[in-house]
């Protein structure tokens, strides 16, 4: 296996992908991995080893934790921090629909159970918290395949960073939405005492185990659940809307679908190529490279660079200026333009975080 460290900058033979030149830690053998943890915020780190049908190896096993890299000063108003990590567990393959007669459909993941924190709803401590307090949750989407969508009923979140990265602009809403590999860290004003549940706003999916009590001092009685408001997700509320300025080059990179069918996994390609077989990207140091990520599939796409942020500056055209991502969720037909400023040398791999 190997062990990415993800949301950081550091170089690429300890960064955990053999594409980048890190060595494997042999079975039943060691490796130490040496490096100056940065940037600030909440990072994790996983395995990178690829899955292929074995649904019981890399991240789908559990092979994950969170990673916070606390900053020289703190300046953050909170009374408590609670780190949130989703999951799924059980995976199994399962056809999805057929493409035309006679044929039984492509295949893709499901789950029989979801946790936060190793934990189904009801089986570990509660979330205690106390009227008035201000609780910052550090919250990782650890799941393979799955977009979560998480709320607390009678509570708002104050999106203060996404991908451990400060937002320019902080905003309340009532759900978060978090694809795999993201992390968002949200803070929320307890005033509305009782027992409740965050929870995914997906009923199947919270029944499947994705939720932890939050419990009142001094309130008892059975948790509580109200349905969220339709509240689309939108990340250009954190940044503020202005013009990019114009990138040094511009690199489209067209995500396509090859339909499998017949109980097979799907393929999906960048530019027309299947990776390993996709063409490297060539950036120069300290220039802006603005990369439009063109999602021309059916399926959403968690684009994840390693060793670097970049800056999202137009979601299906709306222009934004001042939120920085490690990931960002490329949704089916729609455009994202983000742009990258190549400041960490070396290999740097660049996948969709859909681990199927």
């Amino acid at each position: 296996t190997t062990v990415h460290w993800h949301g950081l900058y550091i170089p690429a033979d300890v960064d955990g992908s053999s594409e980048e030149g890190t060595p494997m830690v042999p079975a039943r053998g060691h490796r130490r991995y040496s490096f100056v943890p940065r940037p600030a915020g909440t990072r994790w780190y996983h395995s990178h080893v690829y899955a292929g049908h074995n649904l019981h190896r890399a991240t789908y096993s559990g092979q994950f934790g969170i990673l916070i890299v606390e900053p020289r000063e703190n300046t953050a108003s909170y009374d408590q921090e609670i780190p949130i990590a989703l999951h799924g567990w059980n995976p199994y393959l399962s056809a999805k629909g057929g493409g035309g007669e006679g044929d039984e459909g492509s295949l893709e993941v499901h789950y029989e159970a979801f946790t936060i924190n190793s934990h189904a709803l009801g089986g570990g401590e509660p979330v205690r918290v106390r009227e008035g307090e201000r609780v910052l949750f550090r919250i990782v989407n650890a799941s393979a395949t799955t977009v979560h969508r998480l709320a607390l009923p009678g509570h708002k979140f104050l999106v203060t960073m996404l991908d451990g990265n400060p937002v320019r602009n902080p905003a309340a809403v009532n759900v978060l939405e978090i694809a795999p590999g993201e992390r968002i860290d949200a803070i929320v004003e307890m005033n509305q005492p009782g027992i409740t549940v965050l929870g995914d706003a997906d009923d199947q999916v919270r029944k499947l185990g994705l939720g932890v009590v939050v419990e009142y001092a001094g309130r008892k009685g059975e948790p509580q659940w109200t349905a969220p408001p339709n509240e689309r997700w939108d990340y250009t509320i954190f940044g503020h809307t202005e013009t990019a300025p114009e990138p040094d080059e511009r690199i489209p990179l067209v995500f396509k679908q090859k339909w499998a069918g017949n109980r097979a996994v799907d393929h999906w390609t960048i530019n027309g190529k299947e990776s390993p077989n996709t063409a490297p990207i060539k950036v120069h140091a300290n220039r802006r490279h603005r990369l439009i990520f063109d999602n021309q599939s059916d399926d959403m796409h968690p684009v994840h660079l390693h060793r670097h942020s970049f800056e999202l500056v137009s979601v299906n055209g709306k222009p934004t200026r001042g939120v920085m991502k490690g990931v960002v969720d490329v949704m089916p037909h729609t455009k994202v333009e983000v742009d990258l400023v190549a400041d960490n040398p070396g290999p740097s791999l660049f996948h969709c975080h859909m681990l199927e």
